[in-house]
């Protein structure tokens, strides 16, 4: 691990967190924080699709909710002739109609004949691409794993050594905050002692009032 990331986290040794108050003011705090930081200018609208008109409409019918229209299927329903067979509009209706349904059937009959020539090599070949997807998806995830539980191992040890260290240092602290509260108590006696002293010495004076 790289020692000169410094961090101030140290969840294996650190349980302050754990304790349901502690962490209720941790929240508290930071929630007072986000209150007083100044929210990202965002523009209030973006124009979506600017270079395509088909796309910025159908944008603007999903953002109105409108429904899509729906599908006409009276068309593949109607194949045979107009009921008036003198309205030549509607005869070329039907025969634009009927070109375009026989078009549709000569598709679906060539991707029949495409399917059965080559649809079971090709879907072996597209399982056979997607097992070895799979493995290398597996084996990746495995490896990350394993990444990530020996960086979680180690930084357990370090902190867990850290944690020994600090524990040395914070008995040491408190050891010479010990000494120095001492040190300060001894030194208002000796204090006390002097002006007791003096004021016995200038009592003994001769001609003094005291």
């Amino acid at each position: 691990m790289d020692s000169h990331n410094h961090i101030d986290s140290l969840p294996y040794i650190d349980h302050e967190y754990d304790d349901p108050a502690a962490r209720e003011q941790v929240l508290g705090l930071i929630q007072k924080e986000m209150r007083q930081m100044t929210p990202p200018a965002v523009p209030k609208s973006t124009a979506m699709f600017k270079d395509s008109e088909v796309l910025r409409k159908e944008y603007e019918r999903v953002r109105s909710g409108k429904a899509l229209p729906e599908f006409d299927k009276d068309r593949y329903n109607k194949l045979e002739g107009p009921d008036n067979e003198h309205d030549e509009e509607a005869w070329k209706q039907a025969a634009d109609n009927a070109a375009s349904q026989l078009e549709h059937q000569g598709i679906r009959t060539e991707n029949l004949e495409l399917l059965q020539n080559f649809g079971a090599n090709t879907w072996k070949l597209s399982n056979y691409q997607k097992e070895q997807l799979l493995q290398g998806i597996e084996a990746a995830t495995k490896r990350y794993r394993e990444k990530g539980t020996h960086i979680n191992k180690a930084r357990k040890y370090e902190q867990t050594e850290a944690g020994v260290r600090l524990q040395s240092l914070e008995e040491q602290w408190a050891e010479g905050v010990r000494r120095c509260v001492e040190i300060q108590v001894a030194s208002g006696q000796l204090q006390q002692e002097i002006m007791d002293l003096e004021q016995q010495l200038a009592a003994q004076k001769p001609g003094s009032d005291v």
